[in-house]
């Protein structure tokens, strides 16, 4: 008897087989609608956006910590610290876009620029404690 040494034709077919059933589920992990890529870009979006809110956020706590240093450090009984909102839009405070590229300042709306995925814009409305009420 002769003793054989190596694989089948069928071994090897299976085993073609399994590698191209691999390879389809792999690209579709990563090309598919939830793919790795796609998801990828969604984070990348929602990341600019969150970075505008908080750069925006942080300006207007800035201003708004002005404002109370103003009033009450230096005496200054013109600027209305009960409401900012309308201490902005009445022009005792001025807020101007530190970032252009991620949000804009109009009276007391904020704007961001990046928009996500879903094209729809994101606003937000400086209330007159100083908050920031985000709407998109």
């Amino acid at each position: 008897m002769r003793n054989n040494k190596g694989i089948t034709l069928i071994a090897l077919v299976i085993t073609i087989i399994v590698l191209l059933i691999l390879a389809g589920v792999s690209i579709a992990m990563v090309t598919g609608q939830n793919g790795i890529l796609n998801q990828a870009s969604r984070a990348g979006a929602q990341t600019q956006v969150a970075e505008a809110k908080e750069l925006a956020g942080v300006q207007v706590s800035s201003a708004v910590a002005a404002a109370y240093e103003e009033r009450y450090v230096n005496k200054n009984t013109s600027i209305n610290t009960n409401n900012i909102a309308g201490a902005i839009t009445g022009g005792q405070l001025t807020l101007t876009s530190e970032h252009p590229d991620k949000y804009t300042i109009e009276d007391d709306t904020i704007t961001i620029i990046p928009l996500p995925e879903n094209g729809v814009q994101i606003t937000g409305t400086i209330q007159a404690d100083g908050s920031i009420d985000w709407t998109a």
